[in-house]
């Protein structure tokens, strides 16, 4: 979700320009999407995401919590203190202050860690489902659309990913919608995506947040 392996120069034209339809909330406040805004280096997928979504005409926002190497068993997991989940009720809390908004979405893109070990990966589902129903109380929508990106990994680096994979295909969450990024090409790393394999991660979270509704 960062892009540690995008670059933004990389992008085509059409995607290095501010987007006057996106708004990304950073400190405090309200500002135009471009790279180099929701990313101090690179981009992630919230730039041909929003790309896309500004084709229905109207004007939205964006509010992005991403970090690297978290998992859901930990960072992410609502019931730990000071997690990510936390920033994240916090910082559209933050959001809600500055004008009357509606949460639409969530796009996530996560999971990798979890493979690291079989209790986390096999803990994942339920944890998955924690969440949502977390994210849907604290945020009043119970709701909101999620979409999902199956993850993909190196089981030499993290030997459950399958049972990771296997929990992200979760078929008994109303308004989930996962989708395979098989397909994504990986920087040198062989883990996170490239440039071109993060054009297509926002493109595709594009048509599965319509689709999850």
């Amino acid at each position: 979700m960062v892009g540690m392996r995008s670059v933004s120069a990389d992008l085509p034209p059409e995607l290095q320009k501010p987007q006057s339809q996106a708004l990304f909330f950073k400190n405090g406040e309200w500002v135009e999407l471009a790279p180099g805004v929701s990313e101090p280096k690179g981009f992630g997928p919230e730039i041909s995401f929003s790309n896309e979504m500004a084709k229905t005409g109207e004007t939205f926002g964006l509010v992005k919590i991403s970090a690297g190497a978290t998992t859901l068993f930990n960072e992410w997991n609502p019931n730990t203190k000071e997690s990510l989940y936390a920033k994240t009720i916090q910082t559209v809390a933050a959001a809600r202050k500055t004008r009357p908004i509606k949460i639409a979405g969530i796009l996530w893109m996560q999971g990798e860690s979890d493979g690291a070990t079989l209790e986390m990966a096999e803990a994942y589902s339920r944890n998955l489902t924690l969440m949502i129903k977390s994210f849907r109380a604290d945020l009043n929508s119970a709701d909101i659309p999620v979409a999902a990106c199956r993850v993909t990994a190196p089981a030499n680096q993290f030997p459950f990913i399958e049972n990771v994979r296997q929990a992200q295909q979760h078929e008994n969450i109303e308004h989930y919608k996962w989708f395979d990024c098989d397909s994504l090409t990986r920087g040198p790393d062989n883990l996170h995506y490239d440039t071109n394999g993060q054009i297509k991660l926002g493109y595709m979270f594009a048509e599965a947040i319509k689709s999850a509704n």
